[in-house]
């Protein structure tokens, strides 16, 4: 990592309560909204690695007074997924702050958003023991066809994708017997699990299920990527992992497993949830590019699996009966999808 990036985020962490660290590639068209969401919010500083981007979003990020912004082009899959990136700056800083790692697709809310401002999130978490905050990726989508949620230059991405599923369930995670916990709270549903199998169906998986379908891992990273699609149509589905920790406290024990599990977390009462903007017109132009690049977990199998969506639902539109239109921090709270999170236990690792 560069050194100069490094030191520069480490001096900003004596001025700022919260720095918001992202790696993007090509997201010009989200980079806007996710600046204007967190700065409306009080973060006033961002850390932005950028892997190779050629869309016109570094020259973008690099005319931005409060970002401090570095490139490479070393190879995603690599660094873990960004998360030894991420990781590599979080135990450079030498400052008790708060890290905010999201994507540039996802936006916090939680309870009192948007008047509330973050840093008054992350001082409760203190003061009630908390290095850590959880949340869920709740994905948005269009009123229509998805070519249709095209997002206007300076608009809130929420106009162009306003609607999500109401149907979600709280889990443990189920836990293989002859294992150690691999995650916390689970959250089952939305649209790609709608698509994939169905709510009622993942809400009743066991271990037994998690068991079969992570015997792809062994299987896939072994498979020419010319029969990825073939291998990923034979072998059971895994389902997208909603869960993420996008606010962790450095110079603590905390530290980052891979995008979705932190270790040695103590993790606040209360959940947060992120809007994922994944869903917008450019969704099939994204995939394909993904495909090719086989930069993602397991060669991109997630999005040779989109590919697939997007043959056999032409034209998809995402709403179903149940399809609610984003309203605020308050109707998350009223369905349950901002919540109290201690019932399910200690964090386990």
């Amino acid at each position: 990592m560069d050194e100069t990036f490094m030191n520069a985020v480490d001096a900003a962490s004596r001025d700022h309560r919260i720095i918001a660290i992202c790696v993007c590639r090509n997201e010009y068209t989200r980079m806007q909204s996710w600046l204007a969401h967190y700065r409306a919010i009080g973060v006033g500083c961002f850390a932005v690695i950028d892997n190779g981007s050629d869309d016109g979003t570094y020259e973008f990020l690099d005319a931005q007074p409060d970002v401090i912004l570095t490139r490479t082009t070393a190879s995603y899959a690599e660094s873990k997924f960004g998360i030894r990136w991420v990781d590599a700056v979080r135990a450079r800083i030498s400052n008790r702050i708060w890290l905010l790692h999201t994507d540039a697709d996802e936006q916090i809310i939680y309870r009192g958003w948007p008047e509330r401002p973050l840093t008054d999130l992350v001082r409760e978490a203190e003061s009630d023991g908390a290095n850590t905050i959880f949340s869920f990726m709740l994905d948005m989508y269009p009123e229509g066809p998805m070519e249709e949620g095209q997002p206007l230059t300076g608009h809130d991405l929420a106009e162009a994708a306003p609607l999500f599923d109401s149907d979600y369930h709280f889990r443990l995670r189920p836990v293989k017997p002859w294992r150690g916990p691999d995650g916390w709270v689970e959250v089952v549903g939305g649209p790609r699990v709608r698509l994939m199998s169905s709510v009622r169906r993942e809400a009743r998986s066991n271990w037994r299920t998690y068991w079969l379908r992570g015997q792809s891992d062994r299987v896939l990273p072994r498979m020419p990527r010319r029969f990825l699609p073939l291998a990923l149509r034979a072998l059971p589905t895994q389902m997208p992992v909603l869960a993420k920790y996008p606010l962790v406290q450095t110079q603590t024990k905390v530290s980052y497993h891979h995008c979705h599990a932190v270790g040695n977390a103590d993790v606040f009462r209360e959940s947060t949830v992120l809007l994922h903007f994944k869903f917008l017109a450019d969704f099939a132009d994204r995939v394909r590019r993904e495909v090719e690049r086989g930069e993602h977990y397991n060669g991109g199998a997630e999005y040779v699996r989109y590919a697939d969506m997007i043959r056999r639902h032409k034209g998809m539109d995402l709403r179903y009966p149940g399809s609610a239109r984003f309203q605020g921090s308050d109707q998350l709270i009223e369905m349950g999808l901002i919540r109290d999170v201690s019932d399910f236990g200690a964090y386990p690792f």
